[in-house]
C-alpha cells in the first residue's frame, strides 16, 4: 500500500479508478444546487454575492439594484449605460471600464465548468448554474464559481457545522478560517492541532477513511455542509448521496497544480461565507511565491527529481502536479516533466535522466535520523546520478506529510526546497539534508502561513 500518511492526495494513482463506483448504490444524481442571484467579481480574489431575495429578481441589471441594498454598508453603487454595466464602486474603490479592463456578463451553463461571456444582459439567471458580472482584462476570466461537480459555490447559508472528508479539505478549510466549524473529519486529517485535539476529546467525529467515508457517521454529526475531495470517486458519490439527503456538499478539485490549490482555497471560503478570508490568504501566497522565485534564481536549469520514497523504481512527480509547479517557480527543470501526473518509473530511467538533485518525500519508512541508512540503501542507479551523494535530500515526518498534500501549505515545502537547492540565498539555510518535525525552525518566510 502507498504511504497513506504521506500522500493521500496522490492515492488516486492507485485507487482512483478502482471498482468502487457502485459502492453506495446511488441510482441517480441529486437535484443540483442552483444559485438564485448573481456574482459580482472585482478581480484579485474579491467577489460578492447578490441574492435574488424575496422579490425573486432574475435579470442581471435589476440584480445590481438589489446589490445596492444588500451591500449598502460597503457603499455599493453602479452605472449602467445602454443595458451594459460600465462602473461599480465598492468599499471606496471604483472599478470602471477603461482601455485595459471592462465589465462583462458571464454565465456557467448546466453541465459545464467554464464561464463564458454572454451578451444578453436581460437573461434569466435561473437558466444557468451561476451568472457573473466580472471586471477583467481582455484575456481574463471570472474566478471559479463552481466546484468539481459543476455545482455553484455561491448562495449557501453560512454553515455552523462542517464535515471534511480528506486532509486536503481540512487544511483548505483551515486556510479560510473554517476550522472552528468542523464537527467531523476523515481519520487521516491531522492538521491543525485543534482537529487532533477534537478527535481526542470526542468533539470532532471520525467519519471514515479517505477512500471509504461512512454516510451514517457523517449524518450522525448533523452537518450543514460537507467538503469532499474529487481525487477519489467514492467522495464524489458521497456528495451525490448527501445532496439527495438535503445536505449541502462542496467537492474540491483534484489538486493537480498550484492553480487548482488556489481554486480550492477560493471556493471553500466562498461556500462557507467567508469571502474575505481566501483573498487574504491567496494574496500572501502570491507574495511568498514571488519572493522564493527571486531567491531561487541561482538554481536556473538545475534538474530535479522528486520521488515518493526511495524504492529503486519509485513514484515521481511529473507534469500536471503541484510539485512540478514548485520546481518551475524555483527555476528548476523537473527531470520527469515528460510524464503526466505522478508516475511509477523504472530505475533505469533515473540513470537516463541523471538528475542534479533528488528530493525524497517519505515519512513512513525513514525518519530524520535514518538519512544515512536511506542513503546506504539507495539503488545503484540512484547512486550513479550527479545528485549522489551531495544533493540527495529527505523530507520526512511532518514535513513529509505537508509536502505530500496538494493543499494550502505547499508554500512551506517550497521554501524548504528552495533552501536546500540554493543555500547561498539564505543567511541560515537548513543545516542538514533531512527535514522533519523541526521544519518550522527553518521557515523564515512562510512560517506565518500556519
Amino acid at each position: 500500500m502507498m504511504k497513506t500518511k504521506v500522500i493521500l492526495t496522490v492515492a488516486v494513482i492507485v485507487l482512483g479508478a478502482v471498482g468502487t463506483v457502485a459502492l453506495y448504490g446511488v441510482g441517480s444524481n441529486a437535484t443540483q444546487y442552483r444559485s438564485e442571484g448573481i456574482v459580482i467579481d472585482f478581480g484579485d480574489y474579491l467577489t460578492i454575492w447578490v441574492d435574488a431575495g424575496t422579490g425573486n429578481v432574475k435579470d442581471p441589471i435589476n440584480l445590481l439594484t438589489l446589490a445596492e441594498s444588500q451591500h449598502m454598508s460597503a457603499g455599493f453603487s453602479y452605472t449602467v449605460t445602454d443595458n451594459n454595466l460600465v462602473s461599480v464602486t465598492y468599499n471606496s474603490t471604483t472599478y470602471a471600464n477603461d482601455s485595459t479592463h471592462s465589465w462583462n456578463l458571464w454565465t456557467v451553463s448546466d453541465g459545464s465548468f467554464d464561464a463564458e461571456r454572454n451578451p444578453d444582459t436581460s437573461l434569466d439567471v435561473s437558466d444557468y448554474t451561476v451568472a457573473i458580472w466580472a471586471y477583467t482584462d481582455a484575456d481574463g476570466k471570472p474566478m471559479t464559481a463552481v466546484d468539481a461537480t459543476g455545482t455553484s459555490v455561491y448562495g449557501y447559508a453560512a454553515p455552523n457545522s462542517i464535515v471534511s472528508l480528506s486532509p486536503v479539505c481540512t487544511e483548505t478549510l483551515n486556510s479560510v478560517r473554517g476550522t472552528q466549524k468542523i464537527v467531523g473529519t476523515d481519520m487521516y486529517s491531522d492538521y491543525p492541532e485543534e482537529i487532533v485535539n477534537g478527535h481526542n476529546d470526542g468533539s470532532i467525529a471520525i467519519v471514515g477513511s479517505y477512500t471509504d467515508p461512512s454516510y451514517e457517521s457523517i449524518m450522525n454529526t448533523s452537518p450543514e455542509m460537507v467538503f469532499c475531495d474529487a481525487s477519489t470517486y467514492n467522495q464524489v458519490q458521497m456528495a451525490r448521496m448527501l445532496r439527495s439527503s438535503n445536505v449541502n456538499a462542496v467537492v474540491l478539485y483534484n489538486g493537480e497544480d498550484i492553480e487548482t490549490i488556489y481554486k480550492n482555497i477560493f471556493i471553500s471560503g466562498i461556500a462557507i461565507g467567508y469571502n474575505q478570508a481566501p483573498q487574504a490568504y491567496l494574496q500572501k501566497l502570491d507574495y511568498y511565491i514571488q519572493v522564493l522565485h527571486d531567491l531561487a534564481a541561482p538554481a536556473e536549469g538545475k534538474k530535479v527529481m522528486v520521488a515518493l520514497g526511495s524504492d529503486p523504481s519509485p513514484w515521481v512527480a511529473g507534469n500536471y502536479t503541484y510539485i512540478n509547479d514548485i520546481l518551475k517557480e524555483l527555476h528548476c527543470t523537473n527531470a520527469f516533466e515528460s510524464v503526466g501526473g505522478w508516475a511509477n518509473i523504472t530505475r533505469e530511467s533515473i540513470l537516463e535522466k541523471n538528475p542534479d538533485c533528488i528530493i525524497v518525500i517519505d515519512s513512513d519508512k525513514y525518519k530524520v535520523e535514518d538519512y544515512d541508512l536511506m542513503m546506504s540503501n539507495l539503488a545503484m542507479e540512484w547512486k550513479s546520478t550527479d545528485a549522489y551523494p551531495d544533493s540527495v535530500f529527505l523530507l520526512t515526518e511532518k514535513m513529509g506529510s505537508i509536502a505530500g498534500r496538494a493543499g494550502p501549505r505547499f508554500i512551506q515545502p517550497m521554501e524548504i526546497i528552495c533552501e536546500l537547492i540554493v543555500p547561498e540565498s539564505f543567511t541560515d539555510p537548513v543545516p542538514d539534508k533531512a527535514v522533519g518535525n523541526d521544519y518550522h525552525d527553518y521557515l523564515y518566510l512562510t512560517g506565518a502561513m500556519e
